[in-house]
């Protein structure tokens, strides 16, 4: 009988244990460590050069060097590859790339351990828009952050509303345009990064045939695409893949 009551009060304790450590993550989990946007501290800049600045002012004296942003990211972390901003979405965040695609699933921007991981280049881009398909990863977190709200993609209307979207590398704002969304199990067919002759044609009519919408984002071979991946858990180990292609003037 004591020992029956000494395994109820140890199973007791452990469930306290539990919960009080879940309640710790979860707290944890609902905050993103990351640094501020670039976007974010220009537009607090602007107004400071419009409350400082005065009209008796000549252009020569307000000329100053403005500093690339993207300067102090590679102070913070040398695999800085730039900013993802999704309009209307929590998703506003710098873009890494390590050494495989596995690292930075369980590390933060500041190579910390870190459960909701950081938004990702593939290992295999070489970034600064030199590639034909370039591909970003993200979790799908729990309380909303990282790429979860790419799911709100899937419905028509908000697609409609937000079909473009702004990655900015260090040294160029680029925008892109979906032309494709879609669940799936995790084929790598959809992930491929290098093609030969006509190779990349056929990959951009694959992906805007697995659509489940019907999209008139006009899209060629001599375009650049990126794709934005994470969980989709109405799929057997499932992905949802969103496809971009590179506005240009």
């Amino acid at each position: 009988m004591k020992k029956k009551y000494g395994l109820m009060i140890l199973s007791s304790l452990l469930l306290v244990q539990i919960f009080y450590y879940y309640n710790i993550v979860s707290a944890q989990r609902k905050d993103v460590k990351v640094p501020e946007s670039a976007l974010v501290q220009s537009a607090v800049k602007d107004k400071e050069v419009e409350k400082t600045t005065t009209p008796t002012k000549t252009i020569e004296e307000n000329r100053s060097f403005i500093k690339n942003e993207a300067t102090k990211y590679y102070d913070m972390n040398p695999d800085y590859m730039g900013w993802l901003t999704i309009a209307d979405t929590a998703i506003d965040y710098p873009v890494v790339r390590g050494e495989d695609n596995d690292y930075y699933l369980k590390h933060n921007f500041y190579k910390e351990e870190d459960v909701l991981g950081t938004v990702f280049m593939d290992y295999r881009n070489a970034g600064m828009g030199l590639d034909k398909h370039t591909i970003l990863y993200g979790h799908y977190a729990k309380y909303g952050q990282m790429f979860k709200d790419l799911d709100r993609y899937l419905s028509e209307d908000f697609l409609s509303e937000q079909s473009e979207f702004i990655f900015s590398d260090p040294f160029t704002k680029r925008t892109y345009k979906i032309f494709s969304v879609h669940p799936s199990d995790a084929n790598a067919d959809f992930i491929d990064v290098t093609f030969e002759d006509n190779e990349f044609s056929d990959f951009i009519d694959m992906l805007k045939n697995e659509s489940i919408f019907s999209l008139d984002t006009t899209v060629s071979a001599k375009d650049t695409i990126l794709t934005l991946v994470t969980c989709n858990y109405d799929v057997n180990d499932g992905r949802l893949f969103i496809h971009a292609v590179e506005l240009t003037d």
